[in-house]
């Protein structure tokens, strides 16, 4: 056997430590997972930012590490970050020299010898373009698996495993257990404030452990002061407002995508019914929906489109006071024109909105 030949050492594993800690069971989420993997050897986890996506790739890799030889996470954010990803795991493969000095060379050569052998797992973290990731995949015929994860929900040909806020027992559960509180009812407005975000279910029980406020006072304080919130607390690694800043950026220089976003932030509703949109020229309105939909900031059924409340508050916060003002009438006449009711105060209408700070 010649050298290029030889084996990788047994037991290459490389991923974030596990911690449940932060993470809701999901266990059918886990299994959806593995049948994918069965089927496909494939399975990209999609959604919006925060619902935990990454943290149940490496829940699923820690559970079934045994089934594999080689486990390593790769940042799929771009080519580059592809490629030094797979240049690290030659090493760790201990690939010859000639195949090492060269970027290009050792991304082949890794392809090539997974390509050829099963067992083995690579998880693409953060992917914003599948269409990226073709070219650093190896060849699935022999048994390997891979799981992406991404806000972009397009994967062309491939069933993508949709990915959102956990169940509601979940989320109180959760609470109470990262709080050491025993207030359910508390717990369960507050999942409900929350949408039932993991992200933002974990930053509150993180400033509740910090601070040490009650699960009841921080509820009171979060419906006065929700955009605040989501920015805190300061030692925590990714918070809900930083977590939507690339894909947010992303939207606002799209015209069309900035203003159906703009617009369904004042609308009340959770499902927003496509015929309230009616007045609005219908390929703008899909072009708009497509760009929201390239980072999972907008669902979309076949009648209805609702995007999650801690982006709408989210948003609002980060309009100037004129542009809350004018998408605020736009969805009072929408919501007047459908029959039903319309907040009437203004702190109602603009959805507890941060005051302006200057």
């Amino acid at each position: 056997m010649s050298q290029s030949e030889v084996p990788p050492p047994p037991g290459i594993f490389s991923l974030p430590a596990s911690s449940s800690r932060n993470l809701a069971a999901r266990e059918d989420l886990v299994a959806e997972i593995g049948a994918a993997l069965a089927k496909r050897g494939v399975a990209p986890l999609c959604g919006l930012g925060g619902t935990g996506k990454t943290k149940l790739a490496i829940e699923f890799a820690y559970r079934h590490a045994g089934a594999y030889d080689i486990v390593f996470m790769i940042d799929g954010q771009g080519p580059a970050t592809m490629e030094a990803g797979l240049v690290a795991l030659a090493a760790e493969m201990r690939l010859p020299d000639h195949e090492l000095s060269d970027p290009a060379r050792a991304v082949a050569a890794v392809r090539s010898r997974l390509g050829r052998r099963g067992r083995w797992l690579l998880l693409f973290d953060g992917v914003r373009d599948p269409v990226e990731v073709e070219p650093y995949l190896p060849s699935l015929a022999h048994g390997g698996h891979v799981i992406a994860t991404s806000q972009n929900p397009i994967w062309r040909g491939l069933t993508t495993i949709n990915v959102r806020g956990i169940e509601r027992a979940e989320s109180v559960s959760f609470l109470l257990r990262r709080t050491g509180e025993t207030d359910a009812e508390a717990a369960d407005a507050l999942a409900e404030e929350l949408g039932d975000l993991p992200l933002a279910l974990a930053q509150a029980g993180a400033y509740i452990e910090e601070t040490g406020r009650p699960l009841a006072e921080y509820l009171a304080l979060f419906r006065q002061r929700p955009a605040a919130l989501l920015e805190r607390p300061v030692s925590f690694p990714v918070t809900v407002a930083t977590a939507w800043e690339s894909a947010l950026a992303a939207v606002f220089s799209h015209q069309a995508a900035a203003e159906l976003l703009s617009l369904c932030s004042f609308l009340p509703m959770d499902s927003i019914p496509r015929r309230a949109l009616s007045e609005y020229d219908p390929l703008a309105l899909d072009d708009a929906i497509a760009v929201l939909r390239l980072h999972s900031l907008i669902e979309v059924r076949p009648q209805t489109l609702s995007v999650h409340r801690l982006v709408k508050i989210v948003v609002r916060n980060q309009l100037r006071r004129d542009d809350r003002r004018q998408w605020m009438e736009a969805a009072r006449r929408i919501v007047q024109a459908s029959g039903r009711y319309y907040p009437g105060t203004e702190e109602e209408r603009e959805g507890r909105t941060e005051p302006d700070s200057g």
